[in-house]
């Protein structure tokens, strides 16, 4: 993109404007660009036919003074100069006058402008005696002849876009420089990010931190090179070039430390996150991470392509992504609904990743909470991806919120045992659970009932742990003792049973004798 911006404006400084006057003196930017490409060829002759009732003045030499003050002075964008033959017709100066620009001078600010005159038929701008009259007095503190004496005069010869050789020389000068300081940031710059982040970082985060050693290497190389061409004072092309390339050169570099930044921060904070037990947070993280990296490519696109012209009005294309905007809002309405119902489920922390829980008639353990679906590892050893809008409207059960395990059940003891031994057992099984360090002092054991083949009683307490695998071989031995405590009673476990009546006559009823046996 800055190569494009560099065709398409700077060529312009060389070839004549579009026009009927040849030297492209029909638009207030032909006319600048035309003076100072005659200019930096020695064409004095040509020069002065860019100049205004320069009176009392030699026209050659307020040529090369004006040529001078406008290299050194002249803002480097030139994008504020019309490319209309009118000029500017909203600003506040005369139809016939143009601003090209204000130069800095010791004495005050140096109003550069044009204006626009008829020669013969034709309509061109040219530089105003106004400013004409003004060149001469602050020529010398632009001129900078007095380094010619020290320089071979084969150098001093022009080169492209108006860069003496011997700038070229201190300008291959600067690049190695910059390619020197670029090595020796990376050394410097690890100590100074370590002590940065030392708060996120360990030994082995080295690595990670050198990412961003690359796009700021590049910046020192920038600012280096920067620091040259301020030095050397270029002509206005070779600063208008600088100006188009290095910005954008500085707008790209800034956008790939600053996605770097983000890249390296994220990874950071989910090692920091993970080792907290906060996995439910990491998508949020790497939704922010990603959300960033996509704003900061589209502010990057967004410069370039205003730096070069393509864009003019921020606010318009603003407006335009902001209706393109709810468009894809409506097209994409499922996506999002999946997305706030992963974002609700992650702060809501209704299920986090490692937890057992069970979904509609499922269950397994939470293996990723991502932004459109949550996955589960069912007890079948398979995936259940269930998308966040449904499950964030389905009842989930989380037995990974568990503060402890229930432990229920009952048993069936033989019916002819007997009432004292059923409260022996009872005292027994009590004392038992009582004497249990893993087991909730709020456990009940009741007799509660009569069972069609047993006697029943009810065991409910709480298991101290919240570990599935422990709870099994807590309860594992607890059955085994409640076990030994019936037998050491002599008391033993029902088993389910029923009378079944072989003879063809109804049942006996209680009173009546016994039905006779049967002759053989």
């Amino acid at each position: 993109m800055i190569v494009l911006r560099f065709f398409f404006v700077l060529p312009l400084h060389a070839q004549a404007q579009p026009g009927p006057d040849t030297l492209g003196r029909s638009t207030p930017r032909g006319a600048v660009v035309g003076f100072l490409t005659a200019a930096h060829k020695g064409d004095w002759t040509t020069a002065e036919q860019y100049l205004s009732g320069a009176k009392g003045e030699d026209p050659a030499e307020l040529s090369r003074q004006l040529s001078v003050v406008l290299d050194q002075g002249l803002p480097a964008n030139l994008d504020g100069l019309s490319d209309q033959p009118e000029g500017k017709l909203k600003d506040t100066l005369r139809p016939e006058e143009e601003l090209a620009g204000i130069i800095s001078t010791s004495g005050g600010p140096l109003r550069v402008t044009l204006e626009r005159v008829h020669r013969g038929s034709q309509a061109v701008w040219l530089f105003s005696p106004g400013t004409l009259k003004e060149i001469p007095a602050v020529y010398d503190e632009f001129n900078s002849a007095w380094i010619s004496e020290y320089i071979p005069h084969p150098l001093l010869r022009r080169g492209w876009l108006g860069v003496p050789l011997w700038q070229w020389l201190v300008l291959l000068l600067g690049v190695a420089l910059a390619l020197f300081a670029a090595v020796a940031m990376r050394k410097i710059a690890l100590p100074i990010l370590r002590r940065l982040f030392r708060s996120l970082t360990d030994e082995q985060d080295e690595r990670l931190l050198d990412r961003l050693t690359g796009p700021l290497r590049g910046l020192i190389s920038l600012l280096v090179l920067e620091a040259t061409i301020s030095f050397l004072r270029l002509p206005l092309f070779a600063r208008e070039a600088w100006y188009y390339s290095g910005g954008g050169l500085a707008i790209v570099l800034g956008g790939w430390f600053f996605v770097r930044l983000i890249d390296v921060l994220g990874r950071l904070l989910l090692r920091s996150v993970e080792r907290r037990g906060g996995a439910d947070a990491t998508a949020v993280i790497r939704l922010c991470e990603r959300t960033l990296s996509v704003l900061t490519f589209g502010v990057v696109v967004v410069l370039l392509l205003k730096g070069i012209g393509l864009i003019k009005d921020v606010s318009t294309l603003l407006a335009g992504l902001g209706v393109g905007g709810i468009a894809i809002a409506l097209a994409a309405q499922k996506t999002l609904e999946n997305l706030f119902g992963g974002i609700s489920i992650i702060f809501d922390r209704t299920i986090r990743v490692g937890d057992y829980c069970r979904i509609g008639d499922q269950k397994g353990s939470v293996e990723d909470i991502g932004l459109r679906s949550t996955s589960l590892r069912t007890d079948a050893n398979t995936v259940l991806t269930v998308p966040n809008s449904k499950l964030s409207a389905m009842d989930v059960e989380n037995f990974g919120m568990r503060q402890k395990i229930y432990f229920h059940h009952t048993i069936g003891i033989r019916r002819e045992t007997t009432a004292p031994q059923i409260r022996a057992l009872l005292a027994a099984l009590r004392q038992l659970l009582a004497a249990d360090s893993q087991v909730d002092p709020t456990f009940y054991v009741r007799f509660i009932r009569f069972g069609p083949s047993s006697l029943d009683l009810e065991i409910a307490a709480y298991i101290l742990t919240t570990d599935s695998l422990k709870f099994l071989d807590v309860q594992e031995d607890l059955l085994l003792r409640i076990m030994d405590t019936i037998e050491a009673i002599g008391a033993a476990t029902a088993f389910p049973s029923q009378t079944l009546y072989l003879g063809r006559d109804k049942p006996p009823t209680a009173g009546s004798p016994p039905p006779a046996e049967p002759s053989h």
